[in-house]
C-alpha cells in the first residue's frame, strides 16, 4: 500500500473512531428517549426539513419522522421508511437521498444550528421495515464540523456528491454506528462464527478441489459480548508474476479466498450487532536469501455485512462486490516475521485498527502483547494496566517514522498512550 493511501485511510479511521466515541447510550429503535414537557419546537422543524426534502428528491418512496428535545437538550430524530429500501432496489437511491437530506439539514441557517453545532448533541437514527424487524437501526451523531470532515475524505478520493467514495464514505459512517437491540454475548458470538465458518468452507472446497488446493481453514480467534475475530489460513500465498501494485490483487482475485467472505460471514452478521475483523493469512515463506514473509489482511466485519447488502439489493455485483473488497477494504496486517515493517514500507506511517488476542507476563515488569494484526509487542505491565488493556480490547497502533511505536487505546473516553516494542510476528 502507498504511503499516501495509508495516510488518506489513517484519517478515515481516525474520523471512524470519533464518530463511534460519540455513539453513547442506548434507546428503543424508533422510540425517542422521554421528553421533557419544555420540548423545542426546533425538533420538529428538523423533523419537517428532512421529510420534505426526502419528499422532493423520492416522491414515490417518502420517509417518515419522529423527533424530540431531551431534558439534556439532545436531539433524538428518528427517520423510518415504511418500505424494504437498504436491501431493495432501491437501496443507493433512498440512502443517497438521505446523505444528501443530512448534508443539507447541517447547512440549514433557518433551524438555528439545530444538528450542525456540536452543542447540543444531535443523534440521528435509520431503519426501514425490513431492519426494524431484525431489531436494527444506524444511529449517527451528527454536526457540520463531522459533515465537513466527510466531505474532505471524499475531496482526497477524487470524489463528487453521489459518486461512489461519496456513497463509500456516507456507508462508512452508517455501519459504525450500526445498533441491534438484541442481546449480545460471547457464546453467541462464538455460535455466530462457527456457522459462518462451515458456509464458508464448503462454499471454498468446490474451487479449491478443482484447483487441487487445500482448501482454507476458518476458526474463531477472539469472540466478546461485543466483538468477533475470525481467522482463516490459506494454504498458499496469493500473489502472481504481475507488475507492482495489481501484484497481489491479481492473485488474490485468481485464488477465490476473498470471494464468499461477503455472503457467508457478512450474511451471518448482517442482523446483529457485533463489530469485528476477519482475518485472512498465508503461511511463512521458507526461502533462505531473504525475510520470511506472508500475506496478512483483516476486513471488517461491519464492511463485509455492507458488501453483502449490496449484493443482495443488486447494487452491485457479485464481481464488483469481489473487486471491491480488495481494493478498498482489505487492511494490510504483520507480512514479515522479524521486523515491523518490509523495505518498501520504511519511511511510511502505518496505522493498524486491531484488537488484543493474549497478554503473557514475561521477566521483570514486562508482558507480551499479541494483536489481531499479526503482530507481538513488549509493553510494560503498569502501562497496560494505567490504560485498561486486555484481551479483546480494541487498539489502534501507529508507527510513525523517526519516533517509537505506539499503542493508543479508549480508556473510559480518554485517549491513553504507551509506548511499545516490536517482538515478531506471529
Amino acid at each position: 500500500m502507498k504511503a499516501g493511501t495509508i495516510v488518506v485511510w489513517a484519517l478515515v479511521a481516525f474520523t471512524a473512531k470519533v464518530q463511534l466515541m460519540a455513539q453513547q447510550g442506548e434507546g428503543p429503535i424508533l422510540h425517542p428517549k422521554t421528553t421533557s414537557t419544555n420540548s423545542s419546537g426546533n425538533a420538529q422543524a428538523v423533523c419537517k426539513f428532512i421529510s420534505e426534502h426526502m419528499q422532493s428528491a423520492l416522491p414515490q418512496s417518502p420517509a417518515l419522522c419522529s423527533a424530540a428535545q431531551e431534558v439534556t437538550g439532545e436531539y433524538e430524530i428518528n427517520v423510518f421508511s415504511p418500505n424494504d429500501v437498504f436491501e431493495s432496489s432501491m437501496r443507493r437511491a433512498w440512502s443517497s437521498a438521505l446523505f444528501q437530506t443530512l448534508e443539507a439539514l447541517v447547512a440549514e441557517k433557518s433551524l438555528k444550528g439545530a444538528c450542525s453545532l456540536e452543542e447540543p448533541v444531535c443523534f440521528v437514527s435509520v431503519s426501514d421495515s425490513h431492519l426494524t424487524n431484525e431489531g436494527i437501526r444506524y444511529r449517527l451523531f451528527l454536526s457540520k464540523k463531522d459533515v465537513d470532515a466527510l466531505k474532505t475524505l471524499v475531496e482526497a478520493f477524487h470524489g463528487t456528491e453521489f459518486s461512489d467514495p461519496w456513497y463509500f464514505a456516507w456507508w462508512k459512517n452508517l455501519m459504525i454506528s450500526k445498533e441491534s437491540e438484541r442481546p449480545r454475548s460471547k457464546g453467541n458470538a462464538e455460535l455466530i462464527a462457527r456457522g459462518a465458518c462451515e458456509d464458508y468452507i464448503q462454499a471454498n472446497s468446490i474451487v479449491a478441489s478443482l484447483r487441487n488446493q487445500k482448501p482454507p481453514s476458518c476458526s474463531v480467534l477472539l469472540a466478546t459480548d461485543k466483538s468477533i475475530y475470525i481467522e482463516i489460513d490459506t494454504s498458499y500465498r496469493a500473489r502472481w508474476a504481475v507488475e507492482e501494485d495489481f501484484q497481489d490483487i491479481v492473485g488474490a482475485l485468481i485464488s477465490n479466498v476473498y470471494a464468499d467472505l461477503p455472503k457467508t460471514i457478512g450474511r451471518a452478521f448482517d442482523p446483529t450487532g457485533y463489530d469485528g475483523q476477519v482475518v485472512v493469512k498465508s503461511p511463512w515463506t521458507n526461502s533462505s536469501d531473504g525475510p520470511q514473509e506472508r500475506d496478512f489482511f483483516t476486513i471488517s466485519v461491519r464492511d463485509l455485512e455492507f458488501l453483502y447488502d449490496e449484493i443482495t439489493s443488486g447494487a452491485r455485483s457479485e464481481a464488483d462486490t469481489h473487486t471491491l473488497l480488495l481494493s478498498r477494504y482489505r487492511h494490510e496486517g504483520q507480512t514479515t516475521l522479524a521486523s515491523l515493517l518490509r523495505s518498501d514500507q520504511e519511511g511510511s506511517l502505518v496505522f493498524r485498527d486491531t484488537a488484543v488476542v493474549t497478554i503473557k507476563s514475561s521477566q521483570g515488569n514486562a508482558a507480551t502483547v499479541q494483536t489481531t494484526d499479526g503482530a507481538e509487542w513488549r509493553a510494560s505491565e503498569q502501562n497496560l494496566i494505567r490504560c485498561g488493556v486486555y484481551p479483546g480490547k480494541e487498539i489502534e497502533v501507529w508507527a510513525i517514522p523517526d519516533k517509537p511505536t505506539t499503542i493508543s487505546v479508549d480508556n473510559a473516553g480518554t485517549n491513553c498512550r504507551l509506548d511499545v516494542s516490536f517482538v515478531r510476528g506471529w
